[in-house]
C-alpha cells in the first residue's frame, strides 16, 4: 500500500520544490492541509514545519496517541513514510516481536528521546555480555537499566527512598539517569563489578511499548561502537552495529540528541557525573543542593560518559576561538552554532542557525556524522556559551575533540 500524506500550508510554502523532487522519487502523493491548524483528515502522516511527522498508533501497553516523530531533513522524512507505508499495522506487530526478541536474549537497538539504545534483557548475564561484544566495550564501563514502569524497579534497585522516588515524579520519563544502591539480582557484569545501578525511564512512547512488552528491565548504552559519536537516528545504527544485532526500531531521530544526565543519590549532596538537558537549575528545588566533580578517581565507574575521551567522529575535531580562521581550507568541515556570513570553502554544517541550545543539542551529533562521512582532513568548532544544556553540548565536544 501506498501512504496518505497531508503536508502543512507553511512546510509546503518554505520547501515546495523539494516537496516536489521527493513525491517524484519516491511515488508517493501529498494533500497540502487547509489553515495552519491542520489535523490528519484520515491520512496516515502528517507531515510540518520542523520536519515533523505525527501518525495515530495504538502501541502494546498503551492508549492510541500521536506519535510525533523528528527528522533533520526532509529526504530523511520521505525515506521514513517510504519504509513505513502502513505503521498502524506495522509498528503493534513490530513491537511484539521485538520484545519477544528481548526476552529470549537477543540484542535490539531502539529510539529514546536521548540516543538510540542498544537494549538486553538486564537480568540475562548472557544477553548483558552480548552488548559489551557488539559494542567492542570494555567491561569496566557500567550500563544503564531502563524501565516502563516504576514497578520493574523491585529487581533492579536495593531500596526507593523519598529523594529517589521525588526525583522521578518530578523528571520521568524522562533524560534523568538516576544512580542508587543496586538489587543483588541484578548480574555485575551491567554495573561493572560495582555496588550500584544506573536506573532510567526513557520518554519516547516507542522504548516504553517495547520494554513493557519484554516484560524485562532493559540494560542499554548508545547503540554504536564503544568511543564513537551516539546515534541519533536508526541508520546511524545500521552504519555501526547493523549485522552485528538482531534488530533495530525506527523511531525517526532523537528530539533531545545528547545523552541523559546522570546523578548520583549515593553521595551527599548528590553528584552529577554526566551533565544533560536536565541541570543543575532544575534539579536544586527538588532536592536542594548538587555537585558537579571536575574529574573521576573512582576505580570502578558508576556511570556511563566518565571517560575522558568519548563520544569522536573518525576525523579529527578540533576545538578553536574563531572558526573562520580555517575559512579558505576545503579540507576542514565547520560546525557552527549561528549562521554566518563567512564564506568557508570547505563543507559547513548548522548546529543551530539562531544560536539554539536545544536545537543545537538534538542536531550535533547528527551534524558531525554529516562532516564525518566527507574524508575530511579535519574538522572545527567552537563552545557555546556555558549554561544550561550549553554545558552538557560542550561536556561532549570536548571529550570529542582531540588535544593538542
Amino acid at each position: 500500500m501506498k501512504p496518505s500524506i497531508a503536508v502543512s500550508v507553511a512546510l509546503y510554502r518554505r520547501h515546495e520544490r523539494e516537496l516536489m523532487a521527493l513525491i517524484a522519487r519516491y511515488g508517493l502523493a501529498f494533500t497540502v492541509a487547509e489553515g495552519e491548524s491542520v489535523g490528519f483528515g484520515g491520512h496516515t502522516y502528517l507531515l510540518e514545519e520542523g520536519f515533523t511527522l505525527k501518525t495515530h498508533l495504538t502501541l502494546p501497553h498503551r492508549t492510541s496517541e500521536r506519535l510525533t516523530l523528528l527528522f533533520h531533513t526532509l529526504e530523511e522524512a520521505f525515506g521514513f513514510i517510504a519504509s513505513h507505508p502502513d505503521p498502524q499495522s506495522e509498528y503493534p506487530a513490530l513491537i511484539e516481536t521485538y520484545g519477544k526478541m528481548l526476552r529470549e536474549g537477543e540484542l535490539v537497538a531502539f529510539p529514546t528521546e536521548t540516543v538510540y539504545g542498544l537494549g538486553a534483557d538486564a537480568t540475562n548475564e548472557d544477553a548483558v555480555r552480548a552488548i559489551f561484544i557488539a559494542k567492542e566495550r570494555p567491561l569496566f564501563d557500567p550500563l544503564i537499566v531502563h524501565v516502563a514502569q516504576v514497578g520493574q524497579l523491585e529487581e533492579v534497585v536495593a531500596t526507593l527512598d523519598e529523594r529517589t522516588l521525588s526525583l522521578i515524579d518530578h523528571f520521568w520519563p524522562g533524560p534523568l539517569t538516576l544512580v542508587v544502591k543496586k538489587h543483588p539480582t541484578i548480574p555485575a557484569v551491567v554495573t561493572s563489578g560495582g555496588g550500584t545501578v544506573a536506573i532510567r525511564m526513557p520518554d519516547n512512547p516507542l522504548a516504553l511499548s517495547l520494554i513493557e512488552e519484554s516484560r524485562r528491565p532493559i540494560a542499554a548504552p548508545s547503540a554504536n561502537r564503544f568511543g564513537y559519536t551516539s546515534p541519533t537516528t536508526a541508520a546511524h545504527v545500521h552504519e555501526q552495529l547493523g549485522d552485528r544485532i538482531a534488530a533495530i526500531l525506527d523511531g525517526g531521530s532523537c528530539p533531545v540528541g545528547i545523552e541523559s544526565t546522570v546523578l548520583s543519590l549515593v553521595t551527599d549532596p548528590p553528584t552529577i557525573l554526566r551533565p544533560g538537558k536536565i541541570g543543575e537549575e532544575e534539579l536544586v528545588p527538588i532536592i536542594g543542593q548538587v555537585s558537579s566533580p571536575s574529574t573521576v578517581h573512582d576505580s570502578v565507574l558508576e556511570s556511563p560518559g566518565l571517560l575522558e575521551n568519548h563520544y569522536a567522529p573518525t576525523t579529527a575535531l578540533y576545538l578553536v576561538d574563531d572558526v573562520s580562521q580555517y575559512k579558505d581550507d576545503p579540507t576542514v568541515g565547520v560546525l557552527l552554532f549561528e549562521r554566518s556570513a563567512v564564506a568557508f570553502k570547505g563543507p559547513v554544517r548548522y548546529i543551530s542557525e539562531k544560536e539554539d541550545a536545544a536545537e543545537a543539542a538534538s542536531r550535533l551529533y547528527w551534524a558531525m556524522r554529516q562532516l564525518d562521512t566527507l574524508n575530511l582532513r579535519m574538522m572545527v568548532c567552537s563552545l557555546m556559551k556555558e549554561e544550561g544544556i550549553g554545558v552538557a553540548i560542550n561536556n561532549r565536544l570536548r571529550k570529542a575533540s582531540r588535544k593538542r
